[in-house]
């Protein structure tokens, strides 16, 4: 007696599974009950529709300071990092103060439009009802 397959007992390895080239009129056949069927979950299924499938996305990790000295190219130098630091503290308190004041003409604008609105559905009401 040759073997005809796994037996009901053992799981199915990668290298026991073959492909053939079928024809489209064929059916598969139907699912192993031994194989394993890993279900997803909720947040593996969120995951891969935020990423789109790709597995290039790392975990965060803690690194050590060397690392990030070398990253940042201080070498142990303080003051520079000091001064790297401020610079970029000081081009952030830039960029705030330029979206502070883009908020400040939008609010003013929508301002304006309401008003410009109301007088327009005033106008109008007063052409229709006379």
């Amino acid at each position: 007696m040759g073997n005809k397959g796994p037996t009901p007992a053992q799981e199915l390895a990668i290298d026991d599974i073959k492909v053939d080239d079928e024809s489209p009129s064929s059916k598969p056949a139907p699912p192993s009950t031994s194989s394993i069927v890993t279900k997803k979950t909720k947040t593996d299924v969120e995951r891969e529709q935020l990423f789109e499938g790709s597995s290039d996305v790392e975990t965060p990790r803690k690194k050590s300071t060397q690392e990030i000295l070398t990253k940042y190219k201080f070498k142990g130098d303080a003051a520079a990092a000091a001064a790297h630091a401020k610079q970029k503290l000081m081009e952030r308190q830039e960029k705030l103060a330029r979206i502070t004041e883009q908020s400040a003409e939008l609010e003013s604008e929508a301002e304006n439009f309401a008003t410009l609105a109301t007088q327009i559905r005033k106008n109008m009401e007063n052409k229709w009802w006379k």
